[in-house]
């Protein structure tokens, strides 16, 4: 028997992901829906006997096609042919939620159930729901759920399996307008009757979504209408507006939101809350304009003192590991070309990126801990007022925010900012933002040289990462034409996350860390000890790496540095970590790379690599989202901004005494 597919859709944070990993635990992965570069999840369940994909679609609080997010969910339910659609809703906010049930409703959506979520907070803030009541009313399974708990889950699994077989059959109740706009749906879709479009996708959505302007459905009536058609229909919606003195597509929300306020008057009421809330006395503090940014600077600095306390040991043993599995095995292998390509090539240098891996997953735990208990979004609260200053829109919290893992879902992630304006510029300044793989270069140089302030030290890293970020977006949107949006974000209750959901975020956001440590970085570590080795060794002044590095040496020396930071820069632009693998290779040991750098010049070369030219990937990604002239732009700018202030720092603390 063929897999029954499940669609999970939902506002943002209203804890789908939660639902989709306590449905699916292990068995999911991640990749990209076709076409685009929006992330896609899913995952398997098996319920009495049968299997099921969930597939997690794109938080979203609408699905009119104003974002690839809003296209990608849209796209699914119409075309995807779900077995179910579970539509996930925050018990604190139904008012708000319903707005994007109502929008499946309108689709024609019939085999839907409903996930009413956090039914627990929903009861300590007085808000009492009749869960059956609202069945009724609204013509679909409900089920009432505390997913961090994993209360109601079998609940829900019993009821996709009814819809699925049939079983339990919906009667969506559907948003009814005044009778203007009501006359003017009724217009529009006897236009469209008899087009193969009718056929394909209900009338009256089609008619409502026209009258919001909708991009999409007004190029798919342009082809089945052609544009006289199209333009006596845009004609009737101008003067409707006139009439109404503003946009149809604001009347349509308001009305409908009137509409969900009627009929959750049948089935909710609002009791006594019980005083003020944690969250509302954490808020206090946490986004104050003061005390906030105090916080957020401790709550990052026990961040990295956290990943470094726990990762180190482990990052030690690791590299111990490695080192003695070298030692064992090479004086296994008689062959010396083949013997220095395992042991110093693929051993000594991908062995001593894998061990930075405790370190990434820990900083994904701990980022993720952040962001499932509610702060991240504080964070971009307090940031908005900021970042406007400094030419950036508000949106581009969440892209920053994302870099800190990987520039390169960051860098796409900034397609969600509504002109082009604020895309450039974010493209721009993310790959300032001190990813992963750079966590591993800070920690690797910060452990040998300042190992009892290595914490302290890796802030002051990130902390003017994001000052030449913050400069570079002041300085670039006075070149870019074009006015930044509103900034809009929730900010859910606090919430301590589940160790299940953590373990999973932290292992699919670091396992990108290992997979790069078998593909890229082994290229790049074999390629680094080819030419480290070839025509002669290291040492030799004769191998390909040393005339490489020599060649770029009198511009690294600028900075402190010498040829073998030359080799290990410009491998970097591969993947950051390969700084790592290169020294690791050049070197052949951490003690031999003490004794050549002093903490001065391990600094220098931190905050460079940090700066510097960012990975193929990221470039990559750029290009695609912009054009070879933007990530060509980013490009140099980012090698003469890194280079300025390598110089400086480094001359800076030879003035110090350093």
């Amino acid at each position: 028997m063929a897999m029954r597919v499940i669609a999970l859709a939902g506002n943002p944070n209203v804890g789908k992901t939660t639902i989709f990993n306590d449905l699916t635990g292990m068995r999911q992965h991640v990749g990209n829906w076709p076409g685009v570069t929006v992330e896609k999840k899913e995952g398997v369940f098996k319920y009495k006997g049968e299997r099921f994909l969930v597939v997690d679609l794109p938080g979203t609080y609408s699905l009119t096609a104003h974002s690839v997010d809003e296209l990608v969910a849209r796209n699914f339910l119409l075309n995807g042919n779900p077995d179910v659609v579970v539509d996930v809703v925050d018990s604190t906010s139904v008012l708000r939620n319903l707005y994007l049930t109502m929008e499946i409703f309108e689709m024609g959506v019939k085999n839907i159930v409903i996930a009413l979520n956090k039914i627990d907070l929903a009861e300590k803030k007085g808000i009492k729901i009749d869960v059956e009541r609202m069945s009724k009313v609204l013509g679909v399974p409900v089920v009432a759920l505390n997913a961090k708990e994993g209360k109601g889950l079998d609940e829900l699994k019993e009821s996709i399996l009814k819809v699925a077989h049939g079983e339990l059959v919906g009667a969506p109740i559907i948003p009814r307008y005044d009778a203007d706009v009501e006359r003017e749906i009724e217009h529009i879709s006897k236009c469209l009757k008899g087009t193969k479009m009718a056929s394909k996708y209900p009338l009256r959505w089609l008619a409502i979504k026209l009258l919001q302007r909708d991009d999409e459905i007004i190029k798919l009536v342009r082809r089945h209408l052609g544009d006289e058609k199209l333009n006596e229909i845009m004609t009737h919606i101008g003067e409707l507006e006139a009439k109404y003195g503003r946009a149809i597509d604001l009347i349509i929300a308001g009305q409908k939101f009137e509409f969900i306020d009627r009929l959750t008057h049948e089935f909710m009421s609002y009791g006594q809350s019980k005083g003020e809330t944690f969250s509302d006395q954490l808020d206090r503090i946490l986004i104050h304009p003061v005390y906030g940014f105090i916080a957020m600077a401790v709550v990052f600095y026990f961040v990295f003192k956290f990943v470094f306390v726990f990762g180190f040991p482990l990052q030690n043993w690791l590299a111990e590991v490695f080192t003695d599995f070298g030692n064992w095995l090479a004086p296994h292998i008689a062959n010396e070309t083949l013997r220095g390509l395992l042991v110093d090539g693929i051993i000594g240098g991908v062995g001593m990126v894998l061990s930075f891996f405790p370190l990434v997953f820990l900083l994904f735990f701990a980022l993720t801990f952040l962001e499932d208990l509610g702060y991240m979004a504080r964070v971009a609260v307090l940031m908005e007022g900021i970042l406007r200053k400094f030419g950036l829109p508000g949106k581009a919290v969440i892209p920053l925010i994302l870099g800190l893992g990987c520039n390169v879902p960051a860098v796409m992630s900034a397609r969600t900012l509504d002109n082009q304006k604020d895309r450039l510029v974010t493209m721009f300044v993310n790959p300032f933002i001190p990813c992963s793989a750079r966590l591993s270069v800070i920690s690797f140089l910060t452990s040998m040289f300042f190992s009892s302030d290595r914490a302290l030290v890796a802030l002051t890293i990130y902390l003017l990462a994001f000052a030449v970020a913050l400069f570079s977006a002041w300085l670039v949107s006075r070149f870019v034409r074009g006015e930044s949006e509103l900034f809009i974000i929730e900010l859910p209750e606090y919430l301590v996350p589940s160790w299940k959901t953590l373990l999973l975020h932290s292992w699919e956001r670091s396992k990108e860390f290992v997979r790069k440590a078998g593909t890229v970085i082994l290229v790049g570590a074999i390629a680094i000890w080819y030419l480290s080795t070839f025509p002669a060794p290291i040492g030799t002044g004769k191998s390909y790496a040393e005339k490489l590095g020599h060649f770029f040496g009198p511009y690294v020396k600028l900075m402190g540095l010498d040829w073998k930071a030359a080799v290990s820069l410009l491998f970097g632009i591969i993947a950051k970590e390969n700084v790592i693998s290169t020294y690791g290779v050049l070197y052949g040991s951490e003690e031999a790379i003490k004794q050549a750098l002093t903490s001065l010049q391990a600094y220098v070369l931190a905050v460079v690599t940090t700066l510097y030219i960012p990975c193929i990937a990221t470039i990559g990604a750029i290009r695609a989202e912009s054009n070879w002239k933007w990530a060509t732009a980013v490009t140099f700018y980012m090698i003469g901004i890194a280079s300025l202030i390598g110089i400086i720092i480094w001359h800076l603390g030879i003035a110090l005494g350093w």
